[in-house]
């Protein structure tokens, strides 16, 4: 069982290392707009950086499905359910939140929208939780 626990954690981890991260370095570059004043040696670098770990995410994804482990249960659907609930929550506020600081009008309406649909999956989501079978 520890045996099976091991590999799946280093499956996890490299998944991790290798595909999430870079990612999510990048991706703050690009949307702090850091990204625009590398040379275009660096650009180019950093593309292949990104596809590199785009690929790394799809193989260890279908090397994860073909694998099949015995015990996937980790982490149950009702602590999934919490986790989706609490990051609906965090949208509802950000989405009030850039409500009330926008200039414009359009943007103040587009992020309003943006509240009333993230507080309502958010509650769909609670009112799921009610109804979950233990």
């Amino acid at each position: 069982m520890k045996k099976i626990f091991a590999k799946k954690r280093n499956v996890f981890l490299m998944r991790l290392f290798l595909g999430q991260l870079p990612l999510l370095i990048s991706t703050y570059l690009f949307l702090s707009r850091q990204f625009l004043n590398f040379s275009l040696i660096c650009q180019l670098i950093l593309v292949v950086i990104n596809l590199t770990s785009i690929l790394a995410v799809v193989y260890l994804t279908r090397k994860m499905r073909v694998k099949k482990f015995e015990d996937d249960d980790l982490v149950s659907p009702r602590a999934n359910q919490l986790m989706f609930v609490g990051l609906t929550c965090f949208m509802t506020i950000i989405c009030l939140y850039r409500g009330i600081t926008a200039v414009e009008s359009y943007q103040q309406l587009i992020a309003y929208i943006g509240a009333i649909l993230c507080f309502i999956i958010m509650l769909l989501l609670v009112w799921g939780l009610k109804y979950y079978k233990k």
